[in-house]
């Protein structure tokens, strides 16, 4: 993998690799499945490839303006991920760089179970915004994680509930790797001390280019309409060994939560 001190890079890219969860506690579960994600500079403009990539339209995958923070598509989106980020508690200034690493519209569907967004300073990594939607109350909520040189380990109270199947009295410790040509995160919820449940994945860095965006339409020509399938496929066979039901609740703010205790050191 990259040193952190070279993994910093200007300019767009794709990642493509595997997600997977498991399920510990009350009973096992396991599922992963090939991903792929694009990697956008939000301070350089979007290139064009025709049908198969762009900023707008009807394209295999497109990057569109409205699907990223609803209620305020008129707004710079960088700009808007600086604010929110402040909002949280985060120390920013109006030049820090902005990735987002996330699904595209494909075909003309959107779904994100989690966006997120890498600030930097200086080629140095400050935060990251994490964007959790939940299904299916098609609800977003956004967490902020601190970023430390290396590899950043970070702790906080659940503050929204994701799924049916979890409560929302649960601990997030956040793993992740600086984003380089291999790029790593996992996200383990505990509850009362223990292990109940896992998410992650495991990318690697390609150029956004034609010849990979034409391998991106064979490999995945309908990844976001499969990965809405895989979740109510899941949540199916979850209810038939019978997994606890929990019903919905109001998120709550990260920063005024009085249980938030971070927890941040790099590894």
């Amino acid at each position: 993998m990259s040193t952190p001190e070279n993994s910093f890079k200007r300019g767009h890219a794709i990642y493509v690799g595997d997600v997977g969860h498991a399920r510990y506690a009350p009973k096992p579960h396991q599922l992963s499945y090939p991903i792929a994600y694009a990697w956008l500079d939000l301070g350089l403009p979007i290139p064009d490839f025709g049908w198969r990539f762009g900023a707008a339209g009807f394209r295999a995958f497109s990057f569109r303006r409205r699907d990223y923070f609803k209620g305020h598509e008129q707004e710079d989106l960088r700009l808007q991920v600086l604010a929110k980020a402040t909002a949280l508690g985060a120390e920013l200034r109006a030049d820090d760089v902005v990735f987002v690493l996330t699904p595209l519209a494909n075909w003309g569907l959107y779904f994100s179970p989690l966006t997120q967004y890498y600030i930097y300073r200086d080629g140095n990594p400050l935060y990251l915004l994490a964007e959790v939607s939940n299904t299916p109350w098609n609800e977003r909520h956004h967490y902020l994680v601190p970023l430390s040189e290396g590899v950043t380990h970070y702790q906080h109270a659940k503050n929204f509930h994701v799924s049916p199947f979890h409560p929302i009295d649960m601990q997030y410790h956040w793993q992740i790797s600086q984003p380089s040509e291999l790029f790593s995160l996992s996200i383990t919820n505990y509850k009362d001390g223990e292990k109940v449940f896992a998410a992650w994945y495991s990318l690697e860095r390609q150029p956004l280019s034609l010849e990979n965006l034409k391998a991106l339409v064979i490999r995945f020509p309908w990844q976001n309409i499969q990965v809405v399938l895989r979740i109510y496929w899941q949540a199916l066979k979850l209810l038939i060994k019978g997994m606890p039901f929990y019903g919905h609740k109001t998120p709550r703010i990260q920063h005024h939560d009085d249980d938030f205790k971070p927890n941040r050191h790099s590894g």
